[in-house]
């Protein structure tokens, strides 16, 4: 049976910029460094799903209690997300690298978070079935919290990035809104599921069984 789930509040997660263009989610292009803006995808989609859970769970506001919904405001909060959800030299290319920072990020603010993790393999023989992602996924949307996704490799989606972490926010079956550099985007995840050719994973900030 199709999963079918959403955020209650997508358009929350829109940020107005300094010359009053408002975009839905975060940009690493806003990180004024340039490694930071090179590899900055984990913190900024850590960040997108922070200040989220802080607007829509109320014992979570220590997330981002100074709110993120102007530019300036978001800016902060990814500048601070980076202490915790740290890429190395190749980037956050493993998904318990964002379990790990999101974790500490919440000890960090007098939270407890248990991010759950359903991890990819590379090998696709070693892969559940599709339906039990788009169960972990849909568990994390039904408790009103975007999803962490890490594509290494986009297989036939081709409105994927290589080697990027982006935000789920919306799954109908096969399909799946995402938020990527400042914009919603559909992309099929049964295909990348079934012809990425490397290890990926999806990381629930709040924990979710995986199915």
């Amino acid at each position: 049976m199709a999963r079918r789930a959403s955020l209650s509040h997508p358009e929350w997660l829109d940020i107005t910029g300094p010359d009053g263009v408002v975009t839905r989610g975060a940009d690493q292009e806003w990180y004024p460094d340039p490694w930071r803006r090179r590899a900055g995808c984990g913190p900024t989609a850590a960040s997108v799903i922070c200040a989220y859970l802080a607007r829509t769970h109320p014992e979570l506001g220590a997330l981002c209690p100074a709110g993120a919904s102007s530019r300036p405001e978001f800016l902060a909060l990814m500048e601070r997300m980076w202490d915790y959800v740290t890429p190395v030299s190749h980037g956050l290319n493993r998904p318990e690298g964002m379990v790990d920072g999101l974790a500490a990020y919440g000890r960090a603010v007098g939270l407890t978070l248990s991010p759950a993790l359903f991890p990819v393999p590379a090998a696709r023989t070693k892969r559940p079935p599709y339906e039990a992602l788009a169960a972990f996924v849909a568990a994390s949307l039904e408790r009103d919290c975007p999803v962490a996704f890490l594509n290494l490799h986009n297989g036939l989606e081709k409105r994927l990035d290589w080697w990027h972490w982006v935000t789920i926010i919306a799954l109908d079956g096969d399909d799946a809104a995402i938020l990527d550099s400042g914009a919603e985007l559909e992309i099929n995840l049964r295909l990348w599921y079934e012809t990425s050719k490397k290890r990926g994973g999806l990381v629930a900030a709040l924990g979710v069984e995986a199915c």
